[in-house]
């Protein structure tokens, strides 16, 4: 872990709070507070006041061009807006008036964990979450061979994460024997790094990354799995991960960090008014996540009553991709304990899903965070030519 000193900027209102912070950071030897005349930001502790609309986009520019290392959010009650908006543009932490020293100290060691690292964002994975309307719709079968198509291009760069609930069952599907799980790294995530994240990690006969889950265990908190998912997309171009489906009130980390999320149905009244439900749900906890969510027609036979077509337009979506029925081959699969594709590599469905694979493979691109070309030239524009009016609460942006 990086064990440089973290300079803090507090950019906070309230002074009675601003002064208990400022004794926090005296006393912990991880972080010392920045001059106000420095050069140097480290991690701004933000207050959004009554001029948030004004200070945002300078505080989202100064985390995306590197000049704040990191940005928490504090204050006596959280706004939804702006905790969406904070959280999409890359900031991550929320500390909540009066500041408890222990959630202080966490957030600080998450940042230092985060910052060592050391990968920068454009080289970062792509987290594809899997996830199904409702059980039984075959979202683990999908999971397991996408993970397995998109490793066929580039062995051991592809990660499988096994966060099915309560129990995974990704092992039975490749017949994988594994000494693991990422029960392993909750015991002591303070020591996550790439060294120890790679000793847990099983690999299949295929070169595919596994990272299975323990048997009958609750799934990490949200900021356990934050650190998981962020060191394995450090290492890996792509980290399939299959989930469960989440509640109505439910925005689990492996949805909230995906590239993509893959949701899973098959053509029947229920799963059309489950996915209804689930979009709903998701798109109203985070409006991003309906740009990147695919919907995924399983199952699909030449007969059905519902068709693709009278789906999408009932569900007001695309359906993105279909995989046909192809139940002897699948069953057959599973019960050999080898990825369709490989078992099967001429079936429709193992065809369908590398079609699925190659939406993925071929586009490298990262999700892009913060402004575009025009609001990028803008700021460096107004950083190089404004006065020091524009300062933030203190905190020179």
């Amino acid at each position: 872990m990086n064990s440089r000193v973290i300079p803090i900027s507090l950019a906070v209102i309230d002074k009675e709070q601003r002064d208990r912070l400022e004794k926090m950071v005296a006393a912990n030897p991880m972080v010392r507070l920045a001059a106000d005349d420095s050069d140097e930001m480290g991690v701004l502790i933000y207050e959004p006041g009554d001029s948030v609309e004004e200070d945002m986009p300078h505080i989202i520019h100064a985390l995306e061009s590197g000049q704040a290392e990191d940005v928490y959010l504090t204050g006596n009650a959280a706004d939804p807006e702006i905790l969406i908006r904070a959280m999409r543009s890359g900031i991550r932490e929320y500390l909540e008036f009066p500041v408890a020293e222990n959630d202080l100290r966490a957030a600080v060691l998450r940042t230092a964990m985060r910052m060592s690292l050391g990968v920068d964002e454009t080289d970062k994975g792509r987290i594809l979450t899997v996830m199904g309307c409702k059980p039984g719709v075959g979202t683990t079968s999908l999971a397991v061979n996408l993970a397995c198509a998109l490793n066929e291009n580039a062995p051991g760069r592809t990660v499988l994460l096994d966060l099915r609930q309560p129990m995974g069952e990704i092992p039975y599907f490749l017949d994988l024997k594994y000494d693991y799980t990422w029960g392993d790294l909750v015991v002591d995530i303070s020591r996550l790094d790439a060294t120890y994240l790679r000793s847990v990690i099983s690999e299949h006969e295929s070169g595919l990354h596994v990272l299975p889950g323990p048997v009958s265990t609750d799934r990490p908190d949200d900021q356990t799995l934050l650190l998981i998912l962020e060191q394995l997309r450090g290492a890996y171009d792509f980290v399939v991960v299959d989930a469960s489906t989440p509640g109505d009130d439910d925005l689990p980390k492996e949805v909230e960090l995906a590239d993509s999320i893959l949701l899973t149905m098959q053509l029947s009244l229920p799963c059309l008014a489950h996915v209804a439900r689930l979009t709903e749900s998701l798109g109203g906890q985070d409006p991003d996540t309906d740009r990147r969510l695919r919907v995924i027609a399983n199952r699909v036979t030449r007969n059905a009553s519902i068709g693709i077509a009278e789906a999408a337009e009932v569900l007001g979506r695309e359906i993105a991709w279909s995989i046909p029925e192809d139940g002897d081959s699948v069953l057959s699969a599973i019960n050999q304990g080898t990825p369709l594709i490989q078992a099967f590599p001429k079936s429709p469905s193992a065809k369908a899903v590398r079609t699925v694979a190659k939406g993925f493979a071929p586009e490298r691109k990262k999700t892009g965070k913060g402004f575009g070309l025009p609001f990028a030239s803008f700021f460096r524009k107004k950083g190089k030519d404004s006065d020091t009016n524009d300062n933030l609460a203190g905190a020179a942006l």
